[in-house]
């Protein structure tokens, strides 16, 4: 269930970032950008919680697989931090 939904999120982020991109390239604005710095954060965040990404990559249970555990979190921290900073403009 969770490699359906991590997938299905990664697909609708995709949609989303790539209007972000097209309105970016019509208006130029900041704000627009920061969207797009958002919605890649969040895309990341999406590929990287994905179950099968550690299967595809072809990594073993160990030390390395640990860093899957966190990385979604950095990803999304960077989103938080986007929004904080739109919310200071």
């Amino acid at each position: 269930m969770k490699t359906f939904v991590t997938t299905f999120n990664a697909v609708i982020i995709g949609v989303l970032l790539a209007n972000y991109i097209s309105i970016y390239r019509e208006i130029r604005s900041k704000f627009t950008l920061s969207l797009i710095v958002f919605s890649v954060a969040l895309l990341l965040f999406a590929v990287s919680s994905n179950p099968l990404i550690p299967f595809f990559l072809n990594f073993h249970p160990g030390p390395i697989l640990g860093i899957f555990t966190f990385l979604p979190n950095i990803f999304a921290s960077i989103a938080v931090l986007m929004l904080l900073y739109l919310s200071y403009e």
